[in-house]
């Protein structure tokens, strides 16, 4: 019983850990309103395109989400066309470049997506920690303007599951 104990008090901080976010210090801004990046979360994703390869997401928030959001970008795209959050995520390849990236904005119904524009200064990348800064020049999409800049480091959690 002991020993149950003692692997529990020792597992329950990294399992707290994988949904715990990183930091992030920059802003975000659509149609020249910005809003401060505060929240960075990551975990590892298979490549759309490249089966068995691994990218690092990595996602950038004005607002705490909840792993459910994460793990689902319908829920992502519903929360920020409601408002509730705004941020970037970007799919990092295992040679460190930016292969696609989704904005989320209540100023385009939720999300869109752009690739091409991210830029990424890259301090680290291991196993469990990524960080670095990101960013977008000043672009447009339709009729909305966007640019973001944001230092961050965070933890590499599992794939956020739905609950």
């Amino acid at each position: 019983m002991r020993h149950c104990i003692a692997l529990l008090v020792v597992l329950c901080p990294l399992v707290s850990m994988a949904a715990t976010p990183g930091t992030a210090k920059g802003t975000i801004t659509f149609n020249g309103k910005p809003k401060n990046l505060a929240y960075a979360y990551a975990w590892k994703e298979e490549d759309h395109f490249t089966k068995g390869v691994m990218n690092t997401v990595v996602l950038l928030s004005d607002a705490k989400l909840t792993d459910a959001m994460m793990a689902d970008r319908s829920a992502r795209t519903d929360a920020a066309r409601k408002g509730k959050f705004t941020g970037v995520l970007v799919n990092i390849s295992p040679k460190g470049e930016i292969e696609s990236g989704t904005f989320y904005t209540a100023a385009e119904d939720g999300y869109f997506d752009a690739s091409g524009m991210h830029k990424w200064e890259k301090k680290a990348l291991t196993a469990n920690k990524v960080e670095g800064k990101l960013s977008a020049p000043e672009g447009k999409f339709f009729k909305t303007s966007y640019a973001y800049s944001a230092t961050f480091e965070a933890p590499i959690g599992p794939m956020p599951k739905a609950k």
